[in-house]
């Protein structure tokens, strides 16, 4: 991630709707999908809100893993004692140590490499493990944020879909989330959409007000509860995935 992003990053995460409703949503796939509950690794995991804030059904010794030393301290400010300076293209780890790996908007990086980022997940998982993974959804939606933060790409489900299954994964569920604000933030993007360079292109990684935070976790919510009613719809802001490294013998 661009270095510049982490300290906004690290202002707004314990308490912006956005990262209390990515939370929530991981908390739900966990009980959906119970890991082995041994070790969880958060694979660039930034300044450690995730390790940090995520406790309902997440193994208690976690690791968090980033490429950036500031990500990394921090995290260390958030009392996380095992974080790790790393590439998830070259996981330091052993194979087969980890029950559970997340993955947040990781794979969509510039400087990641999609094939060997998850045969490395893969490899550090135990048979039978999961990870959690996360990308921003649609290509035609890439603006002003992604360029910000150094996003390389946005994915479509069915892409995410075949990429996991090609590094040996066998896919547990996948959806686009973000479903219900996905009109208002399409007609913003395109609204604000200009052309531009990186360096000078802003992030959405800001405070949000009590009102955003109330109105926005709400429609989260809301959503949440719609899909445990019925499918999801075909289309969101990000496309979110569970996936399992399968046993020997399956």
């Amino acid at each position: 991630m661009n270095p510049n992003e982490y300290e906004a990053l690290f202002e707004v995460e314990d308490r912006h709707w956005w990262f209390v409703a990515l939370r929530r949503e991981i908390a739900l796939a966990l009980r959906r999908h119970t890991p082995p509950a041994a070790r969880w690794l958060d694979a660039g995991s930034g300044t450690g809100g995730l390790l940090a804030n995520l406790r309902d059904g997440a193994p208690a010794f976690r690791v968090g893993l980033d490429s950036s030393l500031r990500g990394i301290m921090l995290a260390r400010s958030r009392r996380l004692a095992d974080l790790a300076a790393g590439a998830v293209g070259v996981l330091p780890f052993p194979p087969a140590v980890f029950g559970l790996i997340t993955s947040i908007d990781v794979l969509c990086h510039r400087d990641v490499e999609e094939a060997p980022a998850l045969s490395e997940m893969h490899r550090c998982l135990q048979p039978g493990g999961v990870l959690i993974h996360q990308v921003p959804a649609f290509p035609w939606l890439f603006g002003a944020h992604d360029r910000a933060v150094w996003t390389n790409r946005r994915f479509r489900r069915g892409e995410v879909e075949r990429l996991l299954e090609q590094a040996g994964f066998r896919v547990r569920e996948s959806f686009y989330r973000m479903s219900l604000l996905f009109p208002a933030a399409v007609l913003r993007r395109l609204w604000t959409r200009r052309p531009g360079k990186g360096g000078s292109a802003r992030s959405d990684v800001r405070s949000a007000s009590a009102a955003e935070n109330a109105l926005f976790g709400a429609a989260a919510r809301l959503e949440s509860a719609l899909a445990a009613l019925g499918p999801r719809l075909p289309f969101g802001l990000s496309v979110f995935c569970v996936a399992e490294r399968p046993r020997s013998s399956e």
